[in-house]
């Protein structure tokens, strides 16, 4: 939890405007929420299963991507953002699984190299 503190510190120091402020605050649910899968989308999980909490963040940013038309473009670029700044290494085959184990539909894509436009 402290890293996560910290990460989401830098983040919004990086952050500066009042746009910027808007998108940040957006940004720390959605990374607060995401943050629950990275033990799994990383690979560091054994057995490779996604923990309850990683689905219920899937489930509740899928409520909030569905919510507003900007918002899994939204998610996506939040999730690209702290994934480059903090180098964290995805496993291709593990975004695929995500949405199958956890019995939910990604309404945002994620992967290494994302597009947040589509």
């Amino acid at each position: 939890m402290a890293h996560l503190f910290a990460y989401v510190s830098i983040f919004l120091l990086v952050c500066g405007s009042a746009n910027a402020q808007q998108a940040s605050q957006f940004c720390v649910y959605a990374w607060h929420e995401f943050s629950n899968c990275l033990r799994f989308l990383t690979g560091k999980n054994y057995p490779h299963y996604p923990s309850l909490e990683c689905c219920e963040a899937v489930r509740t940013l899928n409520l909030v991507a569905q919510g507003d038309e900007l918002a899994p473009g939204n998610i996506c670029q939040c999730i690209e953002d702290m994934a480059s700044v903090y180098r964290i290494p995805f496993v291709a085959s593990l975004i695929q699984d995500l949405p199958i184990k956890c019995n939910a539909h990604l309404s945002f894509p994620i992967s290494n190299s994302m597009d947040c436009t589509r």
